[in-house]
């Protein structure tokens, strides 16, 4: 549970949205779904939605998706594909997209 909890902390603007998405994946976890590190990423994803942290502000809703699974839980590349259901490339210019944006964010500030 703090595996989840935490991730989605680092994913939320705000504990109380980290808190939802952590109740959120857990309620609907079954028995067998019991995988920190998916629940994780659901969770990251559920916070993202509800409120981003700053840094995750300005980027396009799948542009974060790819760049908190990578930069918060570490997943590779293909990791993070099979979680979006797209390509390796698609992740990639997702990367670079999101964090293009909080340069140009950082910049106009």
């Amino acid at each position: 549970m703090a595996r989840v909890y935490g991730a989605a902390v680092a994913a939320a603007a705000d504990a109380d949205a980290a808190e939802e998405a952590t109740l959120r994946v857990f309620a609907a976890a079954g028995a067998a779904d019991r995988d920190a590190e998916t629940l994780a990423a659901t969770a990251v994803r559920l916070a993202l939605r509800a409120a981003p942290d700053p840094a995750f502000a300005p980027m396009e809703v799948e542009d974060r998706d790819a760049v908190a699974l990578a930069r918060l839980l570490r997943w590779p590349e293909p990791r993070i594909a099979a979680a979006l259901d797209i390509d390796i490339p698609e992740v990639r210019r997702r990367l670079s997209r999101g964090l293009r944006a909080t340069l140009t964010a950082a910049a106009c500030v």
